[in-house]
């Protein structure tokens, strides 16, 4: 049997010179490979890398074409918003002249530029809507039908208020300056009956005792129809002794003063003999005395 006569170490370091000699291939190999494949794509890589150069170029143009004309856009809405603060402000002006000519207080107006121009413009579009107002003192229908007038005059766009805005507005302005009262209005037509009340407590002794006197002080004639007046007398009894009762009475003796009678709740006892009134016209009058029980 025949085997290598070599040496084993002779083997390995052979080993290693061919392996190192394969990857000197490969780098040897691989760049000329890349540079063939390179060489061979190379105008489709110059023709999509333009393409995408031109599409990176096209929109960064229509950017920033589109930045400076909404730029400019926007730097034309503030100036045209500026313009008609500017022009709302005069017009309320000569509003608030007019609210002052009728004695109402003015709306007040910041001017342009210290304010936002939008509130500039809803403070004069209110003092426009108050000075159209034919009384200072206006219903809630006459402010509804002002503010539509406004509107149709000023058509609701950017920068103009809106009907809330304008209703907002005028309320805070009532608010803060209510409208003087006006002149009595006519008596209204007399409404319905309204429901039976529930019943009340019954009238006290005391209540009826002031309705008697009020109504004896408004009807003195109430309690002696045929003539005399009431009062308090004092009657002899057949025994001698005295009574006193109420009666009406025709004459005295002797006669009263001209001082009024006291109420009849409280009358002061009288002292004098009486002769009651008669209680008939053919009647004759009572005897003084009155028989003792």
């Amino acid at each position: 049997m025949m085997g290598d006569a070599r040496d084993p170490r002779e083997q390995y370091r052979h080993g290693l010179d061919e392996i190192a000699a394969a990857v000197r291939d490969v780098g040897e190999q691989a760049p000329r490979a890349a540079r063939r494949e390179v060489g061979r794509r190379w105008p489709r890589l110059v023709i999509a890398n333009a393409i995408v150069t031109a599409l990176v170029v096209v929109a960064g143009l229509a950017a920033g074409a589109s930045i400076l004309s909404g730029q400019a856009a926007n730097s034309a809405a503030i100036t045209a918003l500026r313009e008609q603060a500017e022009e709302s402000a005069q017009e309320g002006d000569e509003a608030n002249r007019a609210l002052r000519q009728r004695g109402q207080p003015p709306v007040p107006i910041p001017r342009p530029g210290t304010a936002e121009d939008s509130e500039v413009i809803i403070a004069a579009a209110t003092a426009r809507v108050l000075a159209s107002l034919p009384d200072p003192r206006p219903t809630p229908q006459q402010l509804g039908q002002a503010i539509a007038a406004y509107l149709a005059e000023h058509p609701i766009r950017p920068g103009r208020p809106t009907p809330q805005q304008l209703a907002e507005a005028v309320a805070g302005y009532l608010a803060t300056n209510p409208p003087p009262k006006g002149e009595p209005g006519e008596p209204g037509e007399r409404g319905e009956q309204g429901p039976r009340g529930e019943p009340g407590p019954p009238p006290t002794r005391d209540e009826i005792e002031a309705a008697f006197a009020a109504y004896l002080a408004a009807h003195p004639a109430a309690l002696c129809p045929r003539g005399g007046r009431f009062a308090q007398i004092s009657v002899v009894l057949a025994d001698g002794g005295t009574a006193d009762l109420w009666s009406c009475v025709g004459s005295t003796s002797p006669p009263p003063d001209d001082e009024p009678e006291p109420p009849p709740s409280s009358p002061p006892p009288s002292t004098s003999t009486t002769t009651p009134a008669p209680t008939s016209e053919h009647d004759p009058p009572p005897l003084l005395q009155i028989p003792g029980e």
